[in-house]
């Protein structure tokens, strides 16, 4: 939950900033990462989103057999989850609301420890998926880390092509926690 509000706080400084113009701003492409504030929000969204419905519904029946799935790379790109900041807000919020109601309904170990297969396309030469057991708890994990680096991008965009301070942004933006107890522990 806490980079899904640093994520919302930084669409807050967008608007704060640049008033009517954060759309564009959170739209616009930077040309040394070859993409947007937007895209990376809704490639990194599209991870945490399904790790978190997949972590529901498993959570929410527990007892059944079948495994849960988690298809990566089937997926919407573009449109105007990149482009509407209101739209990116929403689904930030529900995402939010999700996790937070798996903390409500369910034990957490069990949920975390509750199989479920991965599908990923690891070869541009195929469209075939490669699934791969896990469980609730690694893929929930790999989304966080898969968004946190998404994050790193997000802060170069911020700097470099709309101008804003890295001071600005939250604390710790786009920084793997491990980066940061490091450089706490080497003070």
């Amino acid at each position: 939950v806490a980079l899904l509000l640093q994520k919302i706080a930084l669409l807050d400084l967008l608007v704060a900033r640049y008033g009517s113009q954060a759309s564009d701003k959170f739209a616009t492409v930077c040309p040394l990462v070859g993409a947007s504030i937007g895209q990376h929000y809704r490639h990194s969204m599209d991870h945490v989103e399904l790790a978190a419905l997949v972590a529901s519904s498993v959570g929410n029946d527990a007892s059944s057999p079948l495994l849960g799935e988690l298809h990566y790379d089937m997926r919407v790109r573009g449109g105007t989850l990149e482009k509407d900041m209101s739209l990116s807000r929403k689904r930030l919020v529900d995402v939010i609301d999700v996790f937070q109601s798996l903390e409500l309904q369910t034990e957490g170990e069990r949920l975390m420890t509750s199989p479920i297969n991965a599908y990923f396309n690891l070869s541009a030469d195929s469209d075939a998926e490669i699934g791969l057991p896990s469980t609730v708890g690694r893929e929930l994990g790999f989304a966080a880390h898969h968004a946190i680096h998404h994050m790193a991008m997000v802060k170069v965009i911020a700097v470099q092509t709309l101008g804003l301070k890295e001071g600005e942004l939250p604390h710790g933006f786009g920084r793997a926690p491990s980066t940061q107890i490091f450089d706490k522990n080497e003070k």
